[in-house]
C-alpha cells in the first residue's frame, strides 16, 4: 500500500481525544493468503491503545476498528450488508465476512495468511 493511500485511509478513522498523528504508528503489512493471494493491511495503533486497521478485501476499501479478543487481535468493519472480520495472532491472519442479513456464521473469504 502506497503512502499516500496509507495516509488516505488514515483519514476514514478519527482519531479519538485530542490525538496528534504524532501519536499514532501506522504500520503497513502484506499477507500472502491461500493460492498466493496477497492481503494488504494497514494497521493504525494510537498511543491510547485504540487501533483500526484498512485492508483491500474483495476489490474494496474496508475500513476496521479494534474489538475486544480472546486471543490475538481482532477488527470488524461496519457495514449495511454485513461485517468483514480481520483475526491476527502472530504472523498469522484470517478475513471472514458475516452477512447482515440475519447469517448466522461467518463465511471465511481469505484463509491461512501469513507475513513471514
Amino acid at each position: 500500500m502506497n503512502a499516500l493511500k496509507t495516509v488516505a485511509l488514515a483519514g476514514l478513522f478519527g482519531l479519538p481525544g485530542g490525538l496528534a498523528w504524532a501519536d499514532m504508528d501506522i504500520l503497513p503489512v502484506t499477507f500472502t493468503c491461500q493460492n498466493g493471494i496477497e492481503l494488504q493491511v494497514a494497521y493504525f495503533n494510537a498511543s491510547d491503545g485504540s487501533g483500526a486497521a484498512a485492508m483491500m478485501v474483495d476489490n474494496q476499501l474496508v475500513a476496521l476498528q479494534q474489538v475486544p479478543s480472546g486471543s490475538g487481535i481482532r477488527y470488524e468493519s461496519e457495514g449495511e450488508t454485513g461485517s468483514y472480520i480481520l483475526r491476527s495472532k502472530g504472523w498469522d491472519a484470517t478475513v471472514s465476512f458475516l452477512a447482515a442479513s440475519g447469517a448466522t456464521s461467518e463465511q471465511v473469504v481469505l484463509e491461512n495468511c501469513s507475513s513471514r
